[in-house]
C-alpha cells in the first residue's frame, strides 16, 4: 500500500470533526523496503524586529508553545508527504477545513483557490498551485499547497526546490519587504517562484526545439520522431499545469475586492504581475506547440519525399530491366537454328552490347524528360 493510500484511509474514517485521525496501530512490517519518504517540517517566525527558525519534531510541544515576540507572521513549511497526526493537529490548531486538508494528500489536484472567511477570527485562503520544474532533463510536476492568512502561511510541497529556499534567504535580510509584510505577501512570493521557475524550463525546451528543427532538416529519422513525441508529451504536461494556474491567479485577483479578504491592496498589484507572467508562459507554450507541429509535418513530408525518391530509383531500375528481361527471355528459348545469330561466334557479344545501348538510351531518355 502506498503512502498516500495509508493517509487516505484514516482521513475517510475520521470521527472527530472530520480531521485525519492519529494512527492507532503502527503498520505491519513489510518484506518490501517501501519506506515513507522523509518529511521535513520547518517553522519560521519573522517580523520587522527579528526572525526565528526551528524544526518541528514534536508536534504537541510545538503547538503548545507560544509564538516568539518577533513573530508577526508564522510560516510553516512542509516538504514531503505529511503524516496524518500532523495534519490532524494542524487542522485543530488553525481551524483548517477537512476538505482543504484532504486535497493535500489526494495528489494531483487541479490548481484552485478556496476561501474560508465565514469565521472572521480564522479567515484564510486554501490555494492549490502547480510548480513544474526540470529534473534530469525531464519535466517534473509538483503540487504546491498553501494555507494563507494575514499572520500565518502553511505551505506543502512534494520536493525541495532551490527557488523556495531563496525565499528563506530573503527573510534573513532585515530590510527586505518580505520581513515587513503580512502573510499574503509571502503567499505571493511562493506563487511567483512557482511560475517564474517555468521560464528556465521553457528556455531549455526552446533549445531542444531548435536542435530538433536542425536534425529534421539535416536527416529525418525514426530517432527524431521519438524525440518529437517526447517533446509534445512535455508540452502537454506543461499546458495541463499552466492553464488552470491562469484561472486560479485570476480568482486571486478578484478576491481582493471582497470583504474580510486576506489579500491586501499592495499584494494584489504583485499578484497581477504573476498573472501576467502566467499568460506569457501560456503564450510561449502555444508558440512551441505550433512550432513542434510544424516540425512534425516537415519531418513527415521529408520522410515521404525520401521514400518517394527511393521508389523512383527502384522504378527506374525496374523499367530499364523490363526490355532487357524480354530480350534475354526471347533469345533464351530452346529452338535449334530458328533464331538469327545463333551460328555466329560473336552473337553473345552483340547481344550484350545491344542490351547496354538499350539501357543507356533509356537512362538518357529519363534524363531528357527530367525524371532523374
Amino acid at each position: 500500500m502506498s503512502i498516500i493510500s495509508r493517509l487516505k484511509k484514516p482521513l475517510h474514517h475520521a470521527h472527530s470533526q472530520g480531521y485525519p485521525e492519529k494512527a492507532q496501530e503502527p503498520p505491519a512490517p513489510s518484506d518490501h523496503h517501501d519506506e515513507q519518504p522523509v518529511c521535513r517540517r520547518t517553522c519560521i517566525d519573522y517580523g520587522p524586529d527579528g526572525i526565528m527558525e526551528q524544526t518541528i519534531t514534536n508536534v504537541e510541544e510545538f503547538f503548545a508553545a507560544p509564538r516568539p515576540e518577533c513573530s508577526h507572521v508564522r510560516w510553516i513549511r512542509v516538504i514531503g508527504t505529511p503524516d496524518a497526526e500532523f495534519l490532524h493537529a494542524l487542522g485543530e490548531r488553525y481551524h483548517f477545513h477537512p476538505l482543504a486538508l484532504e486535497d493535500l494528500i489526494q495528489i494531483p489536484q487541479r490548481p484552485k483557490v478556496d476561501t474560508y472567511t465565514e469565521d472572521k477570527k480564522h479567515s484564510y485562503l486554501a490555494v492549490i498551485a502547480s510548480a513544474p520544474s526540470m529534473h534530469e532533463n525531464k519535466v517534473r510536476s509538483q503540487q504546491l499547497s498553501i494555507f494563507a492568512s494575514k499572520k500565518l502561511v502553511v505551505s506543502f510541497q512534494e520536493y525541495e526546490e532551490a527557488t523556495v529556499d531563496r525565499i528563506q534567504d530573503r527573510l534573513t535580510v532585515p530590510s527586505s519587504r518580505l520581513r515587513s509584510s503580512k502573510g499574503d505577501f509571502l503567499m505571493y512570493c511562493l506563487l511567483d517562484h512557482a511560475v517564474d521557475q517555468l521560464f528556465p524550463v521553457l528556455e531549455h525546451m526552446g533549445d531542444q526545439l531548435e536542435k530538433l528543427d536542425e536534425c529534421v532538416l539535416d536527416d529525418p529519422s525514426a530517432e527524431n520522431m521519438i524525440s518529437i513525441h517526447d517533446f509534445k508529451r512535455s508540452l502537454m504536461v506543461l499546458r495541463r499545469e499552466i492553464w488552470p494556474m491562469r484561472e486560479m491567479l485570476l480568482s486571486l485577483k478578484s478576491l481582493q475586492t471582497e470583504s474580510q479578504s486576506v489579500i491586501g491592496d499592495d499584494t494584489a498589484i504583485y499578484l497581477r504581475d504573476v498573472y501576467d507572467h502566467c499568460i506569457h508562459i501560456a503564450d510561449m507554450l502555444e508558440t512551441y506547440r505550433d512550432a513542434i507541429t510544424a516540425i512534425l509535418d516537415i519531418h513527415m513530408n521529408m520522410m515521404s519525399n525520401k521514400m518517394n525518391e527511393v521508389m523512383k530509383v527502384l522504378t527506374i531500375i525496374a523499367t530499364i530491366f523490363i526490355p532487357l528481361s524480354f530480350l534475354s527471355g526471347v533469345f533464351g528459348m530452346n529452338f535449334n537454328k530458328s533464331l538469327p545469330g545463333q551460328e555466329s561466334a560473336s552473337a553473345f557479344s552483340i547481344f550484350v552490347a545491344a542490351c547496354c545501348v538499350l539501357g543507356l538510351g533509356m537512362l538518357g531518355l529519363f534524363w531528357w524528360r527530367k525524371w532523374l
